[in-house]
């Protein structure tokens, strides 16, 4: 039951107007609900994997909250820590280690039967298991206190707007929303209808149509020439982005029409001027997770601190998060890659930093080459998500850089880049006037006319060019 879908529609209205019709107590329990008939659309089995996961980290946290010596805190922390990888563990990477060791195995010349399970990954397993989790580490830093309420936990693992494919939030924001009274203010019910109604946009429109001309390439077999390929990354860039801003932008809106403020995901990241910056915009709620609970326990660790370098414990973080998105060589090469960018960006920032053109059009035209410096780094990285395996990731490569003819642009399907920039135009005009007023809700701040304007035509292009099949989203496979 994806937001993009009709079938969805009825399911929110049928929500909302119950949700409107209650108190609060009985508000939580029709959301906790609904998140559970919502998730049971996607496959009902799964509804037990989400259970589990909410039962032991609520124990969890009241455990680690109810003993005092560190020493008893910490077992109970490693104990969740352990079942809650361990539970993610087995559904999305068991098959993959498996059949590893079983490579290994062979080659060796030991001959054992099938290991692998062929185990079907539940939706958004790796989103609510990292919400799920942070609650007992939280509380373990006593930086929260555990709640007593079962029921607001469990809605807080299971909030349906932003259940499988995040942001991940924190219990230290989303509780106490849970636990008051909500009060919807005519400005959250404009810019959460807003939000929906860009996040829409940006998916049926934007992401959709971008991914048949990706497709194109990446989905298929033979050789291509550089100029379609490079502008194949840039659709599927484009794609991916739409896809899974306008998902966040949904989640955010849904919530946010329910009374609910849940963390901004995306902040216009490809306007970004520097390595630092861009993934300060871009999913923010996976990079500030993987900061506060792995990179500086990582980097304060006394049994790390001395054998490793910061560099090394910065390469070695972005490499878990590749491996987060899943149990391939070419999500580990992309963490990798990214990390040895941010170690060379940051052995070169403090002479970039010198560079302070005092004339007007030269400090532009270098804010310019930064930005598109960073964003074609960015392109280079997410071949290795566009690719079906690293062997065709590293051929869009070569291809891109040894096969490129700018003759080949007018061999190419002339609709096809119109229908791009159609696409993409739009989008970043938009985002181009929230970056320079650092307003997302900028649009708010138009005159009538020209809001009225940017409606009409968002309108439009949905009408007439969205996608209304009901794609599933892009990260919904993580």
């Amino acid at each position: 039951m994806a937001f993009n879908s009709l079938q969805f529609v009825l399911f929110f209205v049928i929500v909302y107007i119950l949700y409107l019709a209650s108190g609060l107590k009985w508000q939580n329990k029709i959301l906790l609900a609904a998140s559970y008939v919502f998730y049971a659309f996607w496959d009902w089995r799964f509804l037990s994997i989400i259970l589990v996961s909410t039962l032991f980290n609520y124990y969890g946290g009241l455990k680690i909250d109810e003993v005092d010596r560190d020493s008893e805190r910490k077992k109970f922390l490693i104990l969740s820590v352990c079942l809650n990888l361990g539970l993610l563990g087995f559904f999305k990477y068991y098959d993959f280690f498996a059949g590893s060791l079983q490579t290994l195995l062979w080659s060796f010349g030991w001959r054992i039967s099938k290991v692998t399970l062929n185990i079907v990954l539940p939706l958004g397993i790796s989103f609510y298991t990292f919400q799920a989790m942070s609650y007992p580490i939280d509380i373990y830093r006593r930086v929260i206190k555990p709640t007593r309420h079962f029921l607001d936990f469990a809605l807080f693992v299971a909030f349906f707007p932003q259940l499988v494919a995040g942001p991940i939030e924190r219990a230290r924001n989303m509780l106490p929303q849970i636990q008051s009274k909500r009060h919807i203010t005519l400005d959250q019910f404009y810019t959460g209808c807003w939000l929906i109604f860009w996040g829409l946009f940006k998916k049926i429109v934007v992401a959709d149509n971008l991914a048949k001309v990706a497709g194109r390439v990446f989905g298929a077999q033979g050789a291509f020439t550089g100029i379609e390929t490079l502008i194949a990354t840039y659709a599927f860039v484009f794609q991916i982005y739409a896809d899974f801003s306008g998902y966040s932008d949904m989640a955010r809106g849904l919530a946010r029409l329910m009374g609910f403020n849940i963390m901004i995901n995306f902040r216009v990241p490809f306007f970004a001027s520097n390595l630092y910056d861009f993934w300060q915009r871009w999913h923010i709620s996976l990079t500030t997770w993987i900061k506060e609970y792995l990179f500086y326990p990582l980097a304060l660790a006394k049994f790390l601190g001395r054998q490793l370098k910061p560099y090394s414990v910065v390469i070695i973080t972005w490499a878990i998060m590749g491996f987060w998105h899943g149990p391939a060589g070419k999500f580990i090469l992309w963490g990798v890659y990214h990390g040895v960018l941010i170690v060379l960006f940051s052995k070169i920032r403090p002479y970039l930093k010198l560079i302070r053109p005092q004339n007007r059009l030269l400090a532009g035209s270098l804010l310019t080459g930064q930005i598109l410096t960073v964003f074609h780094l960015f392109c280079i990285g997410i071949l290795f998500f566009a690719a079906e395996s690293t062997a065709q990731a590293f051929g869009a490569l070569y291809s891109i850089f040894f096969n490129f003819k700018i003759g080949h642009l007018y061999t190419m399907h002339m609709p096809t880049l119109a229908a791009i920039s159609m696409c993409i135009f739009p989008m970043m005009l938009i985002e181009y006037f929230q970056y320079r007023t650092n307003d997302e809700m900028v649009v708010f701040r138009w005159p009538a006319p020209v809001r009225g304007l940017v409606y009409y035509v968002i309108l439009y292009l949905i009408i007439f060019y969205g996608d209304f099949g009901a794609q599933k989203y892009y990260y919904f496979q993580f």
